[in-house]
């Protein structure tokens, strides 16, 4: 009984999926409820909108929304892609390459010293 309990309470206090209702600089998530205006986190250095219909990772509980749902699709491991709802994309390749807009940009070899 006791196991049955401490599983429920696990389950409820999980993160929670949610989809942006209003994008922008100030969104809006439904998920078990609305939440408007969370605090969306994001690594130092970068700064995002998110456009309507995102689906995000809220913390229960709370109003602070941990980010979009990774989409990786496509990548090969050690890659990063960046990305704007207009289509415009930066590819870091794990080869060193660096892809913008589909312009393949090759590492440049590194001399001794440099």
């Amino acid at each position: 009984m006791w196991l049955s309990r401490r599983e429920s309470a696990v389950r409820r206090d999980a993160a929670k999926m949610g989809v942006v209702t209003t994008g922008g600089e100030e969104i809006s998530v439904l998920t078990d409820m609305e939440r408007r205006a969370p605090t969306v986190t994001v690594p130092y250095g970068f700064a995002s909108a998110m456009p309507q219909g995102e689906e995000v990772v809220m913390l229960p509980e709370s109003t602070v929304c941990l980010g979009s749902v990774n989409r990786a699709e496509g990548l090969q491991p050690g890659e990063v892609r960046l990305f704007s709802a207009g289509g415009a994309q930066i590819l870091l390749r794990a080869d060193g390459a660096v892809v913008i807009n589909g312009q393949v940009f090759e590492r440049a070899a590194v001399e001794d010293g440099d």
